[in-house]
């Protein structure tokens, strides 16, 4: 038996194109699949290091102090004054969760202890300062 090679335009109309298809959808959704999903800070900030290994809680709700002392919480940058009221508020409805303050590296530490100090004077139960450990 004789197998004769297909033609030219016969082996173009043969390529299969469902492999090729499928392989871009599964790298589309690696693309997705692997990018964060979480909502950036609204105020660029790079934490402090820390020997410390404790692990905190995954999504917790965050004051931000930026480098320049500008203050974000819940959603927006706030005056320092404004930060005792929405503390309070937050404090109200957080049972059991705890408040993460993170600040920059290049922040002024006092403006930092002062942020603990309002968070302490609404009545946050539990507020942490956020710290990258050592290393990373």
């Amino acid at each position: 038996m004789k197998i004769r090679p297909a033609s030219g335009a016969r082996a173009a109309r043969d390529i299969d194109m469902v492999p090729m298809i499928n392989f871009a959808f599964l790298l589309l959704i690696f693309v997705i699949l692997s990018g964060v999903i979480a909502a950036p800070d609204l105020l660029p900030v790079q934490p402090p290091r820390s020997a410390a290994q404790a692990a905190l809680d995954p999504t917790p709700d965050t004051v931000v102090v930026d480098a320049s002392g500008r203050i974000a919480f819940d959603g927006a940058v706030i005056e320092p004054d404004e930060l005792l009221r929405r503390a309070q508020v937050w404090a109200s409805t957080a049972g059991d969760r705890a408040l993460i303050v993170k600040a920059d590296a290049g922040a002024d530490a006092q403006r930092v202890v002062v942020v603990l100090e309002v968070l302490r004077a609404a009545g946050v139960a539990r507020a942490s300062l956020m710290t990258v450990q050592r290393g990373r």
